[in-house]
């Protein structure tokens, strides 16, 4: 593994590369779920991006701040936080996932409804190429027209087509004040609904809509994760919402819009975090949801996106074809629904090993792809291809596209140094 102190040296490996004709895999924390970020063979080398975790140039002013890819998001969060700032990319793997791997993956999260992915909040980026060559477009502005935007190319390529070295992240204001309350609902058409009012009442405030099937909380009291604080209801579903704001008085209005869908039977036993500490142990549930599912063990797992309007007959269609293939199989649906991403993931019977499906894995993937492309949603919605999903994109994608993705990729990295294998296959067939 190389581990390069400043730009200049991960600059030199790569000419080095290059020369030797070396591939070379970016790792920048190394929690990225599909892949991206494991060497495919031995004539591959790992650049680690550890060491590269300076934080300088915050400005009040401009909001914003300049980091290099080896920083840890969490550390970001403290940083700016203790200067009255938000920087809302935030995920369960927050306290190991590197802002260079968020990048390069254009990671999403909790707070996308809101402030968009990772490329939304990123203003200057400095990549190096697989020649050594280096691209500086560190800027703190807002707008610039200056020919293609070469920063959103790189953002979401998953170090295929670039190394990111350093970025500059748009900040917020810290809201004053916050809100965030979990509560039940029966379907997802309730969920829809109270979704569709509190956005229409509280749109601007609303930084967090969080879906959770019934299954995620027992996969929590079944892996001994559950928080003793939280009793479960009996609804199928639940809702995890938060606010920020700095008008106070907005706090009685939305205590009475959700008091107002309880006495409508559209929600039910609502619980507040109407303190930090609380609020933090409702967090704490949904973002152990993740390593629930991890000790279980899924037969297969599906990050997808879809329309607001089409997620209800996904989910019906979806879970009607996988009891067909198999009635005791458990699926845990649960996820970011305000943007429409949601974590569909396939489970074994209790007490069963997800080894012993893999026979029927390919077919309960292709039932989950292809109802998620008939509906006009995406396979991949914020982990992004990897290695573990290149048939999936070439099955999937559309033929236009994925014929300019090529042709991108020869014309940067001719000699496929950069994360061979990822996004494209490696043999150059993809090529």
């Amino acid at each position: 593994m190389i581990k390069p102190r400043s730009t200049k040296e991960v600059s030199e490996c790569l000419k080095l590369a290059t020369k030797y004709k070396v591939g070379v895999v970016p790792w920048s924390g190394g929690t990225g779920l599909v892949g991206g970020q494991i060497a495919p063979d031995k004539y591959s080398v790992t650049l680690s991006l550890e060491r590269m975790n300076n934080i300088k140039n915050f400005s009040s002013i401009n909001q914003s701040v300049e980091v290099e890819a080896g920083v840890i998001l969490e550390t970001i969060h403290e940083f700016v936080d203790q200067r009255n700032f938000l920087y809302p990319l935030s995920m369960a793997s927050k306290g190991t996932c590197c802002i260079g791997g968020n990048l390069a993956t254009n990671a999403g999260g909790i707070g996308v409804l809101k402030y968009g992915n990772a490329r939304d909040l990123c203003l200057g980026l400095e990549v190096v190429l697989a020649d050594g060559s280096i691209i500086n477009d560190i800027k703190t502005v807002k707008k610039d027209n200056t020919g293609y935007d070469l920063k959103n190319l790189f953002i979401g390529s998953e170090g295929s087509l670039g190394i990111i070295t350093r970025a500059v992240l748009r900040l917020y204001p810290t809201p004053q004040n916050k809100i965030v309350a979990f509560f039940g609902v029966q379907n997802f058409n309730a969920a829809l609904k109270s979704y569709l009012e509190i956005s229409k009442s509280f749109g601007q405030y609303l930084q967090a809509f969080e879906l959770i099937s019934d299954v995620g909380l027992r996969f929590l009291e079944e892996t001994k994760m559950v928080q003793s604080t939280i009793q479960r209801s009996k609804s199928e579903w639940h809702v995890l919402i938060e606010f920020g704001y700095n008008n106070s008085s907005v706090e009685q209005d939305i205590y009475e819009a959700l008091n107002e869908l309880c006495n409508k039977n559209v929600i039910s036993h609502v619980v507040l975090g109407d303190t930090e500490t609380k609020a933090r142990k409702l967090w704490k549930m949904r973002e152990d949801i993740p390593e629930a599912n991890r000790k279980i063990g899924a037969i297969t797992s599906h990050d997808i996106a879809l329309p607001l309007e089409n997620m209800e007959s996904f989910i019906n269609k979806s879970l009607l074809e996988i009891k067909e293939i198999n009635k005791f199989l458990r699926v845990n649906c649960f996820g970011h629904m305000g943007d429409g991403n949601l974590h569909f993931n396939v489970f074994p019977p209790q007490e069963e090993k997800n080894s012993s499906y893999t026979r029927i894995k390919s077919k309960l993937t292709n039932v989950i792809n292809s109802n998620c492309k008939s509906l006009g949603g995406s396979f991949s919605a914020e982990h992004g291809v990897g290695r573990l999903k290149v048939k999936d994109l070439k099955q999937y994608c559309d033929p236009g596209k994925f014929d300019v993705m090529r042709q991108i990729k020869k014309a940067i990295d001719p000699f496929t140094i950069l994360n061979p294998g990822v996004i494209l296959r490696q043999d150059n067939q993809d090529i």
